[in-house]
């Protein structure tokens, strides 16, 4: 079972390095193995979980080469034994009820396997929709207001939530502290709610990378591979790495996966990897963390529509703070500001004024389906109505 806390791992992992790889005595002595593989790894400058694990499978068929017949020569031989007369034996055939438990629980086992395959099909149709996918960012940004599942860990407990907005990542508040709010989700994992839109975009620049590396590699089989599909393909990795592994904003890695992960890609692309094992631990990590809030959007989308359909009101029991902005944060206030995002791309604010916002929402709201209403005896004629249209057009 791999170490999962950062600081043990490392000491581990320097402690081995020193005292079997690096110390006074040479490692084929220490390790009684001639491998050539030992001198690869004690030349190597960053040792990884991987080559260990390799290390370790070669230091074994060696040792047991040379002291596994010693080892069993330390014993006595067995005694001679008479054999027992042979009585066949007809074996017991299973009974019905076992037989019955067996088929049912391997036949709830595929149900499940298929159930989850159909819902992650669903959420990557889901997601190629750009409206359905704001609705589930909207989501996940209120859940940073569960308060009965959440627990802060920032340093002041009168710190205020820091939200995350699908199209920016987070904002600071004024002492530049975040306010990281996590949880424990299946697995006895902690994750950070405020990271947790990032893991859908990071999720999804991964499976792209990996695209990319697949589409190179049918471009290689048929010769037509180039220097620019290489260029493409670091320049994909510069953007994955910028913006949520070494931002330029605190803290620098803003998605749920361990330093370790993150040193692992790192050494990785430093060895001139090209290829999908290099975010395939990342992918691991993050795919869980993705699925969690799925599920849980599903299953509140169907109770609000249900509630909804009934006619009564949905309550939520996330309530996100009222905002004390005088114009929204998105746009620029007073002042003309000029934006870009991978998501929207370059964007113009200019200078909005409390009675345009107003508008502005107003147009939105009227934008959403309303219900139909009963006709009641005071209802306006067919022609009534088009010469209202017809002078609303002028």
């Amino acid at each position: 079972m791999m170490e999962t806390n950062e600081k043990t791992y490392k000491t581990s992992l320097e402690n081995i390095t020193k005292t079997y790889l690096h110390g006074k005595v040479p490692p084929e002595e220490i390790l009684q193995c001639d491998a050539p593989f030992v001198k690869e790894v004690v030349n190597t400058r960053h040792i990884t979980t991987t080559t260990l694990l390799m290390l370790q499978g070669i230091i074994m068929k060696s040792v047991e080469e040379k002291w596994f017949k010693e080892y069993q020569d330390l014993f006595p031989p067995r005694p001679v034994e008479v054999e027992p007369v042979e009585t066949h034996v007809v074996p017991r055939k299973p009974s019905k009820t076992i037989t019955t438990h067996l088929h049912d629980s391997q036949k709830r086992g595929w149900i499940k396997m298929i159930s989850f395959i159909k819902s992650f099909c669903k959420y990557r149709r889901f997601v190629t929709n750009a409206k359905n996918l704001q609705e589930l960012t909207d989501f996940i940004y209120l859940e940073m207001y569960n308060n009965k599942e959440n627990f802060s860990s920032s340093p002041t407990p009168s710190a205020r939530h820091t939200p995350i907005y699908p199209s920016a990542r987070n904002t600071e508040p004024e002492n530049g502290e975040i306010a990281l709010v996590k949880r424990r989700i299946f697995g006895h994992r902690i994750i950070t709610i405020n990271f947790a839109v990032n893991d859908i975009y990071f999720f999804s620049e991964m499976e792209k990378f990996n695209d990319l590396v697949t589409s190179a590699h049918m471009l290689q089989v048929n010769k037509a591979y180039n220097e620019n599909d290489i260029v493409l393909m670091r320049s994909k990795l510069n953007i994955i790495l910028k913006l949520y592994l070494i931002s330029d904003l605190p803290p620098k890695l803003r998605v749920n996966i361990s330093e370790s992960q993150k040193d692992i890609i790192f050494s990785a692309i430093t060895e001139g990897h090209l290829d999908r094992t290099i975010f395939h631990g990342a992918i691991m990590s993050v795919f869980p963390v993705v699925m969690y809030f799925w599920k849980r959007f599903c299953s509140w989308k169907a109770t609000r529509s249900y509630i909804e359909y009934i006619g009564k009101k949905f309550e939520d029991g996330r309530n996100p703070p009222k905002s004390v902005y005088k114009y929204p944060p998105w746009s620029g206030g007073d002042h003309t500001v000029l934006r870009f995002s991978l998501l929207r791309g370059i964007e113009w604010f200019r200078p909005q004024h409390p009675r345009d916002v107003l508008t502005n929402s107003l147009q939105n709201y009227q934008k959403y389906p309303k219900k139909k209403k009963r006709k009641n005896n005071h209802a306006k004629s067919r022609t009534e109505v088009d010469d209202s249209l017809s002078a609303s057009q002028y």
